[in-house]
């Protein structure tokens, strides 16, 4: 099999050798690392279902840590190996070592953790993206580059499009579909972030929330509730009691989540994990950018996705998300109609 890469990443000989020797039915154990939170699985679903067309018979194993257990795609791998990373070295030791021999490793977290379990585990070949090249030399046989300026779910990809694989676009996340045509007349928010200097104000969100109640009538306006206790949606009970299409929505589970995000007509959030929800079920979203880099984060292969945020870095104000909503709702279903102007009050 050829080597599909030139200079857009890192090869050594033993790489060049496996790939050109490469028959993918020989392949039978692929250890996948990926220890993150919510979004980031979320990103790595396409790369588990490609990475399972292309080698339909192997045993993948998705490796994460003990702290991360939340939306672990279980669904798409074979096994779910736990880094322990919360016991004594004895616990910790035995669980590097309990994977076992493979044939393929993909460390796809560049962590001290992940970075420990590749350097302890025997495989044929190890690909990465360490964000220090070093790493490449010292762990790797093929690391990819990490761009800031690509969606990371496309990213992760390009370690099969190495081997000559052709990823199916848009993106397959085996997530419930959004569905333009059956989607319900509701615009969500989810207000919060795993960092509060992520997310807007409460008060600015409340008044985003509000005038987008009164310029898009015909819209249900439903703030989610995120799990942790700061993340209530009591913040908005006085703007919900003025409009009888503002409503809070207590907090639901991934397995009601999912599908009642992909019968929404947009999310609008900022960098979230829920936004990646979205994102896998394809529901159009608008994201509020300020402070981490749009274009990891803003899937290009369909027009249903738009971005707002400044180029000197400054925090989008209230009618820059309202005029990003009113003209994405008008390019993703121009059956509803033109909404009344936009008041700048």
């Amino acid at each position: 099999m050829k080597a599909w890469i030139e200079k857009g990443g890192y090869l050594n000989t033993r790489g060049r050798r496996w790939l050109s020797r490469l028959h993918v039915e020989q392949v039978r154990r692929i250890l996948v690392i990926r220890q993150c939170a919510f979004g980031d699985y979320m990103a790595a679903r396409p790369f588990l279902v490609e990475l399972r067309r292309f080698f339909p018979g192997a045993h993948i194993i998705l490796s994460t840590v003990s702290k991360y257990q939340y939306a672990v795609p279980e669904d798409l791998v074979d096994e779910v190996h736990v880094l322990d990373s919360r016991g004594g070295p004895g616990e910790q030791w035995r669980s590097l070592r309990a994977v076992g021999e493979v044939d393929v490793l993909f460390d796809l977290a560049d962590t001290s953790r992940s970075r420990l379990l590749t350097l302890m585990t025997t495989a044929q070949v190890k690909l990465g993206f360490p964000y220090r090249r070093v790493f490449n030399h010292l762990l790797f046989d093929v690391g990819i580059l990490r761009s800031d300026f690509h969606y990371e779910a496309e990213v992760l990809l390009d370690f099969l499009k190495i081997m000559g694989h052709k990823p199916r676009y848009p993106l397959e996340f085996a997530m419930p579909r959004h569905r333009r045509a059956q989607a319900d007349p509701c615009i969500a928010y989810f207000p919060f972030a795993s960092r509060a200097e992520k997310s807007l104000s409460l008060s600015t969100w409340c008044e985003v929330i509000e005038q987008a109640a009164e310029t898009f009538p015909h819209y249900r306006h439903v703030l989610l509730e995120g799990h942790k206790a700061k993340e209530s949606g009591d913040f908005l009970a006085e703007v919900a009691a003025r409009h009888d299409n503002v409503e809070i929505q207590p907090r639901m589970g991934l397995d009601r989540l999912a599908p009642w995000m992909a019968k929404a007509s947009v999310l609008v959030c900022g960098d979230t994990g829920v936004r990646n929800l979205a994102l896998a079920t394809h529901t159009p979203t608008l994201g509020i950018f300020f402070m981490t880099v749009p274009f990891r984060y803003w899937p290009r292969y369909e027009d249903c996705h738009e971005a707002v945020f400044h180029r000197d870095g400054q925090v989008p104000g209230r009618m820059d998300i309202l005029q990003g909503l009113e003209e994405l709702l008008q390019r993703v279903y121009p059956e509803r109609g033109v909404p009344r102007e936009l008041g700048v009050s």
